[in-house]
């Protein structure tokens, strides 16, 4: 289902020419990124205004939109991301290194290092305070941590960009986390919870338990909310919103926008809320006065190169 979108005139139009400069020269290709540490295709931002709604190239489609749902009254930002390949479903952190580092920079700087078209803050893997230390963390195709958390659900992302959602139990612990279906898992987040598990939205008791959130994290408090769903192959769902959601409040959210989402999960929201596009930070832009320094982030790149 298309996203619901507000584009004012002037924003189409510079859409429109973002798209048009991406494609007006043919020559080149799309290539599968590598599975490490380095980031996507460079882009040109260099026009990039706030009324610019859309980036367009051969490898990947980002529209972004700020919607209010009169019904729920939650004033929400949005991406709708098709990307060519799984490759450009990617992770970054602070340290260019390593996941495992107390090196904390903005998350503007991560994506910029990187070259992300849209991207948000992860799943903070980085932090070495109380339980936190204890999130499993597969990241590139690499396991820097593996120890688990066994009351957080698990995003699990595999070679082909599906998202597979562990709920939290004991059994997460000897679960292998590193293949799912046969298939390579280069990604996995402990955050959440699940929202929309494998098309099954989560039962409201599960989501306002406070033993399924992360330290911190007030499930069924008032704070800002980051999701990240995926709604078909290579087809994904940012939702970052600007009033104070409960949890359940986020998935009744995530199903008004998209019916048919089937895995849909919760990341590190509040103050560590971040939602960066063409290397700009778009939520409350502007507004922030101490934006928060983060340990990782999550992004999706371009994977067009042109020919040189």
């Amino acid at each position: 289902m298309r996203m619901v979108k507000r584009v004012s005139a002037l924003a189409a139009a510079l859409c429109l020419f973002l798209s048009w400069s991406a494609l007006s020269d043919p020559a080149g290709e799309v290539r599968k990124l590598p599975i490490d540490l380095s980031g996507g295709a460079p882009y040109d931002n260099s026009g990039f205004t706030m009324d610019v709604m859309v980036y367009e190239d051969p490898s990947i489609r980002v529209e972004r939109a700020r919607t209010m749902n009169e019904e729920m009254k939650i004033d929400y930002y949005s991406a709708d991301v098709v990307i060519q390949d799984a490759s450009q479903l990617r992770t970054a952190p602070a340290d260019p290194n390593t996941f495992i580092s107390e090196r904390r920079v903005y998350g503007t700087t991560m994506a910029g290092r990187v070259n992300a078209v849209v991207a948000v803050n992860g799943d903070y893997c980085g932090d070495f305070h109380g339980h936190e230390a204890n999130k499993y963390v597969l990241r590139q195709g690499t396991v820097y941590r593996d120890t688990v958390d066994t009351s957080l659900d698990m995003l699990l992302i595999d070679e082909d960009g599906d998202f597979h959602i562990l709920p939290a139990g004991p059994e997460l612990a000897d679960a292998d986390k590193t293949q799912v279906n046969g298939k390579q898992v280069i990604n996995a987040l402990q955050f959440g919870p699940g929202l929309i598990i494998d098309g099954v939205p989560a039962p409201d008791e599960i989501l306002l338990d406070r033993g399924h959130s992360p330290q911190f994290a007030e499930p069924d408090g008032t704070t800002e909310r980051l999701c990240l769903a995926q709604l078909g192959p290579l087809h994904y769902l940012i939702i970052a919103t600007r009033n104070y959601v409960n949890i359940a409040q986020m998935r009744d959210l995530v199903l008004s926008i998209a019916p048919d989402c089937q895995n849909a999960y919760i990341l590190d929201g509040g103050g560590s809320l971040q939602f960066i596009f063409m290397g700009k930070k778009i939520n409350r832009a502007g507004s922030d006065q101490n934006i928060r320094k983060l340990s990782d982030i999550v992004y999706f790149a371009s994977a067009w190169f042109p020919a040189e």
